[in-house]
């Protein structure tokens, strides 16, 4: 298990600019990306098996959507090799938490499945 408190993640919405060849990352995502890569330790090996990710977030306002935050969260976490690649996440639990220790709190665990093989 690998626990994690980044800073609030931008909304997916955010997190490019451009279509098509000249897609590219947002200004705003790069700073995220790399103000979150500080608090990121990543193990000796990524996780390359299924994993659950569990993210708890302050909420900023009642506009918001907890859906648009876990693209950020998923790219980041295998842009700094906590893992392999996020198509192996195969369980996802997000929820809204005003007493955080942090702005956003990840949980990275294999799942039980692939612990039992």
């Amino acid at each position: 298990m690998i626990k994690l408190h980044l800073p609030y993640p931008p909304s997916g919405w955010d997190l490019y600019d451009g279509w098509g060849a000249k897609r590219r990352l947002s200004p705003t995502y790069k700073k995220w990306r790399t103000d979150a890569g500080y608090f990121i330790k990543a193990p000796a090996a990524p996780i390359d098996k299924p994993f659950a990710l569990y993210v708890a977030l302050r909420r900023q306002n009642m506009r918001q959507d907890l859906d648009n935050r876990s693209k950020a969260i998923l790219d980041c976490l295998q842009h700094y090799g906590v893992i392999k690649n996020d198509n192996l996440c195969e369980r996802l639990t997000m929820c809204w938490d005003s007493e955080l220790p942090a702005e956003c709190v990840v949980i990275v665990q294999v799942c039980e499945e692939g612990m039992a093989a």
